[in-house]
């Protein structure tokens, strides 16, 4: 019984459902995806993103004979099936039916759709709606008749995504994508589009975006045809009821264990850095992506599967012409790489979670704005190790993680975001050019900013407990600044300045308490037993309180001030108005980010 994951191309699986080979067990679901989330597939693909697990049963020929098989939507039984897909019908249904094109209303519609390829969109990578449909109600559009409109295809640079299947009329032995008559609508698309396109495109680079979606690998596991159907069925109902799913670090253990390398036994579950595991659940996944980003600058999960020692890829020299090549060559190899991206992370997250003059304050692991900032910052210091005392590198280093952490780009699907800045620091390093990122913020960026609906949870929120952990802010009863090693791990937290069940405040003055009162602005870096002391109070009874316990209102003044409360926040405090405090608090936290961002004051 033999049982691996492996890699299959789109091209060879919709060859395989279009001639029968892979078919879905009677026991499946139908074909329930909407033209969108079609659509969502391809712009995925297009961006190299890893799209989920294939799994699949091997089939011998008396269980294909005797079974009860559906063919995949819109395909059709014609030969005894091989292979029986139990996860991921819904990703090659959407595949065979925007590629293939069959003679099928779509699932669920009485209309035929046709799904379309902007291809301007694509060269300027912007992915986000580049791939759309139109349906047709009556009239199925054949080849043929989507053939007849492409000059307009080259007037709109959108195309059908037919074409990838289609076949050159001239000759039926050769796709059209690969003909004459196409190369020759390539120079007619950059002719009209020329003016949206960026300098230098070629038809070779067009050409690759839509040979790059039938080159696309799918990661599939394959069971064992010695599997009987009710322990199929178990694993079927397993998958697709409980959730259950293979990572990418699941799969990459699998690939590499025959190359003697033991994954999670031997490199993460006896990785001795507690602090490092705590940073994130994903953190043994991060440090592969490290990885990735230094070997081949990209780390979505298509492109950690390269780094399986031995295992061949195709690439493109700066001119564009593929070549084979070996990311990793020995199991001896991947275990110095893996130490390495150990080291660099774990030194990116020193520097993200201490309070040093070039560190970034995140004094708990809850603090850190985004933990997927930590593989590519720990990528950068890789590349830049020898330049770890440059200045100039220390004060861009400031400069890319507050913008990156303020932007919030990090928050979401980062991968893509990930692998951008590290090119853009290699294009830094090599010729000077500016990191996008940095450029994107200017004051206009940040006074547009409303601080005042940032909850807890979110980078922007941590960001400025972070800038407070950094400006050395000192507890309003102790005196003694915060995150230094003076008090336990567990008794430093954010806490509200206006306490969340606080009573007895002018209605007048108090219309944003409501919307406003979790928000950062109204937030600090406390003790948990000052806090307790604060309890429900007013802030004129707390503050008067502190200033009767000796501190003079110039020491409260230059105390406040350490939290981003300024003077005149202090006089909105005095008096118990909400309101002005909030907006006057929200002003100097946003001059304190743009000074952090060391924005250029006459912008």
């Amino acid at each position: 019984m033999v049982e691996t994951p492996g890699k299959i191309s789109v091209n060879d699986l919709l060859k395989y459902v279009h001639d029968g080979t892979y078919v879905i067990p009677f026991f499946q679901r139908g074909f329930e995806w909407v033209p969108r989330m079609v659509c969502e597939l391809f712009e995925s693909i297009l961006q190299n993103y890893f799209t989920g697990l294939l799994l699949q049963w091997e089939l011998d020929p008396e269980k294909a004979a005797n079974e009860e098989w559906d063919a995949i939507w819109g395909a059709e039984r014609k030969n005894l099936p091989k292979v029986a897909i139990l996860d991921g019908q819904q990703r090659l249904s959407s595949l065979y039916y925007a590629i293939y094109n069959p003679k099928k209303n779509f699932p669920n519609r009485q209309s035929y759709y046709i799904f379309y390829i902007d291809i301007t969109k694509v060269i300027n990578q912007e992915y986000e709606d580049s791939v759309n449909y139109r349906f047709y109600f009556t009239n199925y559009q054949s080849w043929q008749t989507l053939l007849k409109d492409k000059e307009a295809w080259a007037q709109s640079g959108v195309v059908p995504l037919p074409i990838l299947s289609a076949c050159d009329p001239l000759d039926r032995n050769k796709k059209f994508i690969d003909s004459v008559e196409f190369s020759k609508w390539l120079k007619q698309y950059i002719l009209f589009n020329q003016d949206n396109l960026p300098p230098n495109t070629s038809e070779l680079s067009i050409y690759q975006i839509l040979n790059g979606i039938l080159s696309y690998s799918f990661i599939s596991y394959s069971l064992a045809k010695e599997r009987d159907i009710h322990d199929i069925c178990n694993i079927f109902a397993n998958v697709n009821s409980k959730g259950m799913r293979l990572s990418t670090f699941d799969l990459m253990n699998a690939f590499l264990y025959p190359k003697n390398i033991r994954l999670r036994k031997d490199l993460w579950e006896n990785l001795n850095n507690q602090s490092l595991k705590d940073v994130d659940s994903n953190m043994k996944e991060y440090l592969l992506k490290c990885i990735s980003l230094h070997k081949q600058n990209y780390c979505s999960a298509k492109y950690l599967f390269n780094l399986i020692p031995g295992e061949k890829i195709i690439q493109r020299n700066v001119n564009g012409q593929s070549f084979e090549t070996v990311l990793v060559d020995n199991g001896s190899e991947f275990k110095k790489l893996w130490k390495s991206s150990v080291k660099y992370s774990e030194k990116a997250r020193k520097i993200i979670m201490n309070t040093g003059i070039s560190d970034f304050g995140a004094i708990k692991h809850g603090f850190i704005p985004n933990s997927t900032i930590v593989p590519v910052l720990a990528a950068i210091l890789w590349r830049f190790s020898d330049d770890s005392d440059n200045q100039d590198f220390a004060d861009y280093l400031q400069k890319w993680y507050w913008s990156a952490v303020i932007s919030e780009d990090y928050s979401g699907s980062s991968d893509s975001v990930m692998a951008k800045d590290y090119r853009d620091w290699k294009e830094w390093a090599s010729n000077g050019v500016n990191i996008e990122r940095i450029n994107r913020m200017t004051q206009e960026y940040i006074n547009e900013l409303d601080l005042k609906q940032i909850k807890k949870g979110s980078a922007r929120y941590n960001a400025i407990l972070c800038m407070l952990a950094l400006n050395h802010a000192k507890d309003f009863l102790k005196g003694r600044i915060v995150g230094t090693g003076d008090f336990s791990y567990q008794s430093i937290n954010d806490h509200h300045i206006f306490p969340r069940k606080v009573t007895g405040l002018d209605p007048s003055k108090s219309l944003l308490y409501r919307n406003c009162k979790d928000s950062i602005v109204n937030r600090t870096l406390l003790l948990d037993e000052t806090n307790q002391y604060i309890l429900n109070k007013k802030p004129s009874e707390y503050i008067g309180e502190i200033c009767a316990r000796d501190t003079s209102m110039k020491n409260l003044k230059l105390l406040l001030r350490d939290h981003f409360i300024n003077e005149l926040a202090l006089t909105f405090l005095l008096v118990d108005d909400f309101d002005s405090f909030i907006i006057e608090r929200e002003r100097e936290i946003k001059r304190k980010i743009i000074t952090k961002l060391d924005l250029d004051v006459t912008q």
